[in-house]
């Protein structure tokens, strides 16, 4: 039973293996088609397409070859920075070679890199201290520039760069700068961003130097909501109240047995029916008030604005709210 799950691994693990080799030879395949491309187009003097058939291939299947002929196409394609690297990467792999040939292809690569060195471009992001606002980020050409490499005259292609810097709070500054293929030493400085545009205070007509007309304060809906749902609430308390005191009534009118409780009744009665005026009285005024403040202009700021509170009123033959306020 303990070998089951051994053997069966084995099993998938034999059935995995042709299909990864499958993978592999025919990565291998293509990569070694695009290499013969990338040669061919060369040859035709299709720089650009060769270059961009070894960079496949280099992808599909590394190799200290393919590498080198990247390098070379890139040289000819005047991206000598670019090639630089290239020929450095491909000394830095093949410097513990112990094989001649290898040894051979390290030899080209260290030669091709140091003819390369002095004829390079560079371009330098100067950022001072003063400049270095908080958050603040160095693009060139839509890729970020380290702040290692800030104030560092580094080699580039030739060509047309946007330099772009931004923080957080901050407007955002771009510029171009163009560097020639060789032996071009350029610098773009990162001014001091400036504070992102907030809302202008209102300026005053220069014509007749009279101040604008100040905007118009944005009217709340949730007072006159809120006093509108209030008044509801007091109708519904007096309707409860004045069912209550009709209630009471009848039972006064039924009593038969006693007269003082048939008075008491009464009074009972009369003393909701009270209630149910006040709270009616307190729905009506709370109903008003709440249409005009929905209805009434926005004015502008500084002007007094409405104040409006509910006030518990309770007597000896009444109860309910009254609406106090000023506008």
């Amino acid at each position: 039973m303990t070998y089951r799950p051994i053997v069966a691994l084995s099993v998938a693990l034999g059935a995995l293996a042709p299909s990864a080799a499958a993978h592999a030879q025919s990565g291998g395949a293509q990569a070694e088609t695009l290499f013969r491309q990338g040669k061919d187009l060369m040859a035709k003097g299709k720089i650009a397409e060769a270059c961009a058939a070894f960079d496949a291939s280099q992808k599909l299947d590394p190799t200290i070859a393919t590498l080198l002929n990247q390098a070379a196409c890139r040289e000819k394609n005047e991206q000598l920075a670019t090639a630089w690297g290239l020929f450095l990467e491909a000394e830095r792999q093949t410097r513990t070679a112990a094989d001649a040939a290898t040894q051979q292809l390290h030899q080209v690569a260290a030669t091709k890199a140091a003819k390369l060195e002095p004829r390079l471009s560079t371009l330098t992001v100067t950022v001072t201290d003063p400049n270095r606002v908080p958050g603040l980020q160095v693009l060139r050409g839509g890729e970020l520039v380290d702040p290692g490499a800030w104030n560092r005259a580094l080699p580039v292609d030739g060509g047309t760069y946007q330099i772009t810097a931004r923080a957080p709070g901050n407007a955002e500054w771009s510029s171009t700068i163009t560097v020639g293929n060789e032996h071009d030493a350029r610098t773009i400085e990162i001014p001091r961003l400036k504070a992102a545009a907030l809302d202008q205070p209102p300026v005053h007509t220069a014509d007749r130097g009279d101040a604008a007309p100040a905007p118009s304060r944005a009217r709340s809906k949730a007072l006159p909501l809120v006093i509108g749902g209030a008044a509801v609430a007091l109708a519904g308390g007096a309707l409860g109240f004045e069912l209550w005191a009709r209630s009471t009534n009848s039972q006064s009118l039924d009593e038969k047995t006693s007269n003082d409780r048939r008075i008491s009744l009464w009074h009972s009665a009369n003393n909701k029916r009270f209630v149910a005026e006040g709270l009616g009285m307190a729905s009506l005024g709370a109903a008003g008030v709440a249409v005009w403040l929905y209805l009434r202009p926005a004015g502008p700021p500084g002007e007094r604005t409405a104040r409006v509170e509910l006030a518990p009123m309770v007597a000896r033959s009444a109860a309910g709210l009254t609406v106090v306020g000023g506008f």
